[in-house]
């Protein structure tokens, strides 16, 4: 069904829920974090399954596990969401059908989601399904979830990044529920727009399997540090703010975390939000004594109270979790040796942290020996020796740290199995709805689309990205370039009355591109330009989020293309878009070859495009980096080089080498791909650099110092 510009399908939509208290929401990866959570006093737990988390490397679960925790979670008037927040692959739909099927016959009370693929199959074919809109989804401002509002969601999961003024401002202007993270760790990046981890491995953190490269030590000029290793957020002091601000669920991360650390958060977090007004001090103490003991990073309010922190972001601080117990000073007979700076008992987690920027490696101390005397306990100052696992190398000099301590939660692991195969699940779902879900699934596996031959003797249309105005005379001096696009920011608004007369004859062919992030004020300020912009005859603009489209509201015959950053890794994501009123999209910058080629392999109706050379924003954060300028630049340890940006007053990474599949443009064209996109948004297409990239781009010839990001490796 085509819609009209600015109209989503209202079919099937769920109303959005009123909320009517607030709630305490915990993370659980495995079974133990799962009873942790509800014996501590959550009122819901989410949790992914083994497919589509966003937490790959978490235990996970079943759907048979999911079954029996949402029975159990109802018989305690608790609720359960199912974590399907990473970004779908073409031929994993039919697999992502099933699951939303089993997921609505169980059901669950909500599914948290970032792919809009997943939005349209659930919209359409299972609207029982409560959704809501991940953090991953970059959801940062009023216009972005009113968005969400009419698209059917109940539930918006803010952007880390926004004050409690923002999120007032938020509040103010819709009735969705609003849930904010309160707890555990941040991400450097913006959720939703890191492309660090795919970059270097292959491993999306879109898909749930970010290798957190951020924690990894890099160098200024000689100078070694943390840049992006970002503190653990703990805004526990400010529930009452975030509760006037109209949060009503306080989410904590942590589906990597051990079931004691669900179990001590979610009862300090308990105590906080049980509190009158007169108990809020001694309660507050009691709940710091529990979360000094859940060994979390560095503490921060993060964005919350408007300002950044100074400790967000230490270079001088490792990422690491625990307290620092101190350095191995000897290796031997599979022990390490340490003298230890705190008490330290059998039954307690350490971890060995090398001096590199590898990862560390932790492990419960089974035996504990202290003056070559085995013992249960040795207190401060004793030179210990503990017991090593076999697997892991450990070097002389590695840090030692406390990582656990006197357990608050004691199942084991198969005493809460047991527990759970005590649950009672519901009856089998009833003939009549049984009848209704199983039409359900028919009708969603046969939407998606058959594949068909692509047409490969089309001419392929090429966009190129500039960088300022006086760009825009590529359109004279190529001929083969059929638009240009040129970045909406203060600089090109600035220089735009002196250079109309260049502009004006190219309307037709021109792109105005708006920026990814639109914080507060910034919106109006740009809905005004789009207003100016297109009084002036401007018809076609770029968008990379949801919060983007209102920008458009009232102005007719307006042509929105989406930008890499309107992920479509899918045909119902793109169908998806194209509900929403776009015209055209463009493929992720992270995408592999096969995925790419069965994409252009579906017979949609709405063009997509392929960049074919890019810059690669690697990280896009509002933390400004201590100590760096705007041009600087950092050296990992492998010798690959990120260079830092703040023009646009965000922070940008961006790697050292460019994206290129030039030397496979015939090869896409064979794919069915009839528009490629050139950015030289970094160079100018007047630079030496942009006259040289569009000469090869002629020749077809691989480009030296690019990389083709996970076009050739694959993308998991």
């Amino acid at each position: 069904m085509k819609t009209k510009r600015g109209e989503v399908l209202q079919k099937n939509f769920s109303a959005p829920a009123k909320s009517v208290k607030s709630e305490l929401l915990a993370p659980a990866g495995s079974i133990e974090a799962f009873f942790a959570a509800l014996d501590h006093g959550a009122d819901a737990v989410y949790c992914g399954l083994k497919e589509f988390s966003a937490r790959a490397r978490a235990r996970n679960f079943t759907l048979a596990d999911v079954e029996r925790m949402t029975t159990y979670a109802h018989s305690q008037k608790k609720n359960l969401y199912v974590t399907l927040n990473t970004l779908i692959k073409e031929a994993e739909l039919p697999k992502l059908v099933d699951i939303l099927a089993s997921l609505a016959a169980i059901p669950v009370d909500g599914l948290i989601i970032q792919d809009l693929g997943v939005w349209r199959l659930a919209r359409l074919h299972f609207p029982q399904l409560p959704l809501h809109a991940s953090t991953q989804m970059t959801v940062h401002n009023a216009a972005g979830v009113k968005m969400l509002e009419q698209m059917g969601f109940t539930r918006a999961v803010l952007a880390r990044e926004l004050s409690l003024a923002e999120i007032t401002e938020v509040r103010s202007q819709t009735t969705i529920e609003l849930e904010h993270f309160v707890h555990g760790a941040l991400c450097f990046s913006i959720s939703g727009q890191c492309l660090f981890s795919s970059a270097l491995t292959g491993t999306s953190g879109n898909r749930g399997r970010c290798a957190q490269p951020c924690r990894r030590r890099l160098h200024n000029r000689k100078q070694p540090g943390y840049h992006f290793s970002t503190s653990d957020l703990s805004a526990i002091e400010l529930l009452p703010q975030l509760l006037k601000a109209g949060v009503m669920s306080f989410k904590i991360e942590g589906r990597m975390k051990s079931a004691e650390y669900v179990a001590r958060v979610v009862a300090a977090y308990r105590l906080m939000l049980d509190a009158q007004e007169n108990q809020r001090k001694s309660a507050l103490q009691e709940a710091t004594e529990h979360l000094e003991l859940s060994f979390g990073r560095q503490a921060t309010k993060g964005f919350l109270t408007g300002f950044v922190p100074t400790g967000i972001a230490d270079s001088a601080q490792h990422g690491g979790l625990g307290r620092p117990l101190g350095d191995v000073v000897s290796l031997r007979g599979g022990m390490i040796g340490f003298t230890t700076k705190e008490r330290l008992h059998v039954g307690d987690r350490i971890r060995i942290q090398p001096q590199n920027d590898q990862a560390g490696i932790g492990f419960t101390v089974r035996e504990l020996f202290c003056e070559k005397k085995k013992a249960k306990v040795a207190k401060a100052g004793d030179f210990v020796q503990i017991k090593i696992p076999e697997k892991g190398f450990f070097r002389v000099g590695d840090a030692v740290l406390k990582v656990g301590g006197r357990p608050l939660f004691t199942l084991s692991p198969d005493a809460c199995l047991e527990r759970l195969a005590k649950v009672l699940v519901a009856a089998e779902t009833d003939t009549q709805e049984k009848k209704q879900l199983d039409s359900s699934v028919s009708k969603a596996l046969a939407s998606l689309l058959p594949g068909i031959a692509p047409e490969t003797t089309m001419i392929q249309e090429i966009t190129v990205r500039g960088r300022e105005l006086k760009d825009i005379g590529l359109l004279d001096d190529s001929p083969q370039v059929a638009r240009m696009e040129l970045p909406l920011n203060p600089r090109n608004i600035a220089a735009f009355q002196g250079a109309q007369h260049l502009l004006n004859p190219k309307k037709e062919r021109l792109i105005w591109e708006i920026p990814a992030m639109l914080f507060g004020p910034d919106w109006i300020e740009y809905r005004h330009a789009v207003q100016m912009l297109y009084g002036l005859g401007y018809r076609q603009f770029r968008i990379n989020n949801l919060g983007h489209i209102p920008l458009f509201a009232g102005l007719a015959d307006v042509v929105l293309l989406g930008g890499f950053r309107c992920y479509t890794l899918n045909s119902q994501a793109a169908l998806a878009w194209q509900d929403l009123g776009l015209a055209e999209l463009t493929l992720s910058l992270e995408d592999e070859r096969t995925n790419i080629s069965d994409l252009f392999h579906r017979p949609l109706t709405i063009p997509l495009a392929l960049t074919v050379y890019s810059p690669v924003t690697l990280l896009l954060s509002r933390i400004p980096i201590k100590g760096l300028r705007s041009g600087n630049v950092l050296h990992a340890d492998n010798d690959e080089i990120y260079r830092i940006f703040t023009d646009t007053g965000l922070t940008e990474v961006m790697h050292g080498r460019d994206l290129s599949l030039l030397g496979y443009l015939q090869e896409i064209k064979e794919m069915g791909c009839a528009r490629i996109i050139v950015d030289l948004s970094q160079c100018s297409t007047g630079s030496s650099k942009g006259q040289k990239i569009l000469a090869t781009l002629a020749l077809d010839q691989p480009l030296p110092d690019t990389f083709t990001f996970n076009y050739l490796q694959g993308l998991s």
